[in-house]
C-alpha cells in the first residue's frame, strides 16, 4: 500500500513538472518579453533608486533609464547591422573561396582515407540543407520583432510599480513568513543587478580580446566574429564553445587551415584569462552555483525557450538559489544548486599549493 502511495505522488510531480512545462513552451511568446524585462527592470534598479532619492520623479527617472538603456541597444544593434552589411557585400567572394576550400578539403580527404568524390558530395548537400533550420530560425526572430518591442514598456512598468508588487508579496506570505520574504526580495535585488552588470562588463571586455586576438592572426571580419564569440559568452561554460566553434567553421572554410589551428589556441587562451581573471573578479561572488547544474539548466533553458531561455535560466537560478537558502525546509536545494561540498577535491591554486607543500 505504501508503494502504492509513493508511486502516485511520483506520478503526480511528474505530471505536474509536464505541465509546467507544456505550459511554458505555449505561452513563449507572452513570457519570453515579460521574463526578458524582470531582467532589465533589476539591472536598472539600483540606478532608478539613486536618482528618485536625489529626489527625480518616478516617471522621469523610468523615461530616462528605459529610454537611453534602449537607445543604447539600438545604437549597439544598428553597428552590428553595418558588420553584417558589410560581410554580406562580401558573400560572392566568400562563397568563391568556400568552394575553393572544399575541393581542396576533398582531394586531401579522399588522397588520405579514400572518400570519394560522391560520399563528400553527398555531406555537403546534407550541410546545405541545414541552412533551412537557419533560414526558419531567423524567420522565426523576424515574426518576434513586435513582442520584442513590448520589453521597454513592461521594463517601465516593472519600475513604476515595484512597490505595489512588493506590498503584494507581503499580503501573500503570513505574518511568520514576512522577514525571510523581505529577505529575499532585498538579496535579489542586490545579488541579480551586479551579477548582471559584471556579466556585460565581461562581454565588453571580450569583445576587445577576441576582436584584437583575431586581427593579429589574420581572421577576416575580425571585429564581427569577436563580437559573435563575445556575446555567446553570455551563455555560461558552453557559450565560449559556441561562439568560437562558430568562428573556427567560418575559418575554416574560408581560410587556411594554419589560420583556424591559431583560432584554436586563442580559444584555450580566452578561456583561461575568462575563467581565471574576468569571471572570478568581476561576477564570480555573486552567483555560486555549480557546473553540473548549470549545464544542465542551460540545455533545459534552451528545450523549452530556445536561445533566449539559455540567456536567462542563469539569473533565474540564482533567484531559486536565493528563495531556497532563506527557507529552512528548502536548504538542502541550495546545497544542491551551490559549490559547496567538493572544496577538497577542486583544482585551486590553494591546492596545488597544498599539493607542493606535501612534497616539500
Amino acid at each position: 500500500m505504501e508503494k502504492s502511495t509513493f508511486a502516485k505522488r511520483i506520478l503526480i510531480r511528474l505530471l505536474l513538472a509536464f505541465s509546467i512545462i507544456a505550459a511554458l513552451i505555449i505561452t513563449r511568446q507572452l513570457l519570453v518579453p515579460l521574463f526578458l524585462s524582470i531582467l532589465f527592470a533589476y539591472l536598472l534598479f539600483p540606478a532608478a533608486q539613486k536618482f528618485e532619492n536625489k529626489g527625480l520623479p518616478r516617471i522621469l527617472t523610468n523615461f530616462i533609464l528605459v529610454g537611453g538603456s534602449f537607445l543604447l541597444v539600438i545604437g549597439f544593434s544598428y553597428g552590428i547591422s553595418l558588420l553584417v552589411v558589410t560581410f554580406t557585400e562580401n558573400l560572392p567572394d566568400i562563397q568563391e573561396q568556400i568552394n575553393t576550400n572544399i575541393t581542396h578539403f576533398r582531394w586531401a580527404l579522399g588522397r588520405t582515407f579514400g572518400v570519394t568524390a560522391e560520399q563528400l558530395d553527398s555531406i555537403v548537400e546534407s550541410i546545405k540543407g541545414s541552412g533551412q533550420y537557419i533560414k526558419q530560425f531567423f524567420t522565426g526572430t523576424a515574426n518576434t520583432i513586435l513582442t520584442i518591442g513590448l520589453i521597454p514598456v513592461y521594463t517601465f512598468l516593472l519600475l513604476f510599480y515595484r512597490n505595489k508588487f512588493r506590498t503584494f508579496i507581503s499580503m501573500l506570505v503570513p505574518d511568520e513568513r514576512k522577514q525571510e520574504a523581505q529577505n529575499i526580495i532585498d538579496q535579489a535585488a542586490e545579488v541579480v543587478p551586479s551579477y548582471l552588470k559584471g556579466l556585460f562588463l565581461v562581454c565588453l571586455i571580450l569583445i576587445g580580446l577576441n576582436s584584437l586576438g583575431f586581427y593579429i592572426i589574420g581572421v577576416k571580419y575580425a571585429l564581427l566574429l569577436g563580437l559573435i564569440a563575445a556575446i555567446f559568452n553570455l551563455i555560461p561554460y558552453l557559450g565560449t564553445i559556441i561562439g568560437y566553434g562558430i568562428a573556427l567553421l567560418f575559418v575554416l572554410a574560408t581560410q587556411s587551415l594554419s589560420v583556424a589551428l591559431l583560432v584554436i589556441v586563442q580559444f584555450f587562451i580566452v578561456q583561461f584569462i575568462e575563467n581565471n581573471i574576468l569571471t572570478p573578479n568581476i561576477t564570480g561572488s555573486y552567483v555560486r552555483i555549480n557546473p553540473l547544474v548549470t549545464i544542465l539548466s542551460l540545455i533545459a533553458g534552451g528545450m523549452i525557450w530556445g536561445l533566449p531561455g539559455m540567456f536567462m535560466v542563469i539569473p533565474y537560478l540564482a533567484m531559486l538559489k536565493i528563495v531556497c537558502k532563506n527557507i529552512e525546509s528548502l536548504n538542502h536545494i541550495n546545497y544542491l544548486l551551490g559549490t559547496k561540498g567538493t572544496e577538497d577535491h577542486s583544482l585551486t591554486f590553494q591546492s596545488f599549493r597544498n599539493v607542493f607543500n606535501k612534497k616539500a
